[in-house]
């Protein structure tokens, strides 16, 4: 009701509708139309438009940067500047080919074997709509790229593909060299930049030759002011350094976060879903089963819908989700043993079946079981 919710109102609702009207009159809204089908585009469908403008912003920055200060940097740098600068391309084009992670009536039968259904995130049973089979465990269907795709973990517009079992240890590599990349190139630049610094230091700072670092003694105003200037005097090492500098730590961040999903024997996908579990747990909605691994549902398996796999951890626990808050109705086995349902008071509670442990979860991904 404040000035504030009257401006965000104006600005999301009242301006899209005042634009609509004003191309409605002079166009007859063949803007508007065009528009939305772009924005369709760009979201919706899987499209090269954004690889290609990562690609021509990393190699064409690489390129420039090393053509213009090749003659200034030491042989080692020499070397060093071109085998980092050509990692993240290489492991980019490996994650953007990788089509092995899609499951097709040819591999399905090898995809049901990847991994076991825990009977949490992942049921057996299910069956993709589209693709007209049954799910694999850790399995999605991407909706963008209309395939079924195992170890799902989301779809990334910057490769156009699905990151999954198989190309997960390519994007990890991807992700490691770039932000390697940007950070050595934005100290390459400040290495350069700083030398010429301190070449016009030793000759005429304040008008005294100095042989200690050039920033020594300086104020903040005219330490800043000499940094304008080196950005100024070489503006295409300066530039693509402060570009390195302020996206490599997005790069970083993006890196540690997958390499904590590593850690927690979890993808974006799945980890999505554990928050639902989450939300559920805190309204009292969730049950735990808690028996043997020869029990009630032991008993009812179907192997035709969950084949056996050749996974080190096993667990016999089962999840119920009320929708009143009661307990589900207590089952029994052919010898008379009750299945035990218990409140479930978080997440520390259920066991995922696919956290084997740093080591062995990072083996998974570049060496899948």
């Amino acid at each position: 009701k404040g000035p504030v919710g009257i401006l965000s109102r104006f600005i999301r609702f009242r301006v899209p509708e005042l634009l609509i009207q004003t191309d409605g009159i002079c166009t007859g809204g063949r803007l508007s139309k065009y528009l939305r089908i772009s924005l369709d585009y760009l979201i919706n469908r899987n499209h090269p438009v954004i690889l290609i403008l990562y690609l021509v912003l990393l190699v064409g920055s690489e390129t420039l940067f090393i053509y213009t200060s090749w003659s200034n940097l030491p042989t080692i740098h020499q070397a060093f500047a071109l085998c980092s600068s050509l990692t993240p391309i290489f492991f980019t084009y490996k994650a953007v080919l990788s089509s092995s992670s899609t499951i097709t009536p040819r591999n399905h039968r090898q995809k049901m074997h990847s991994y076991p259904y825990d009977h949490v995130l992942y049921q057996p049973g299910r069956i993709c709509r589209t693709c007209n089979f049954l799910k694999p465990a850790r399995s999605k269907h991407c909706s963008v790229c209309n395939v079924c795709v195992a170890k799902h973990d989301h779809h990334c517009v910057w490769i156009m593909n699905c990151i999954g079992q198989d190309n997960v240890s390519h994007f990890l590599c991807m992700l490691l060299s770039l932000s390697l990349v940007l950070t050595y190139g934005a100290y390459l630049s400040y290495s350069l930049l700083s030398k010429q610094l301190q070449q016009r230091a030793s000759g005429q700072l304040d008008g005294e030759p100095r042989n200690e670092h050039w920033s020594t003694g300086l104020s903040w105003s005219r330490y800043a002011a000499l940094w304008s200037w080196a950005l100024a005097q070489d503006f295409r090492i300066g530039g693509i350094g402060l570009l390195a500098l302020l996206t490599a730590p997005l790069a970083w961040t993006m890196f540690l976060y997958h390499i904590y999903l590593v850690w927690a024997g979890t993808t974006t996908n799945e980890s999505s879903k554990w928050s639902e579990w989450k939300e559920y747990i805190e309204e009292g909605l969730v049950y735990k089963w808690v028996g043997t691994s020869n029990g009630v549902f032991a008993e009812s398996r179907d192997l035709e819908t969950e084949p056996p796999v050749d996974w080190p951890v096993h667990s016999p626990q089962r999840l119920f989700r009320s929708e009143d808050g009661q307990p589900p109705v207590t089952l029994t086995d052919a010898g008379g043993i009750a299945a035990s349902w218990q409140p479930v008071r978080g997440l520390y509670e259920i066991e995922n079946l696919y956290d084997l442990g740093f080591w062995d979860n990072l083996k998974d991904v570049f060496w899948p079981m």
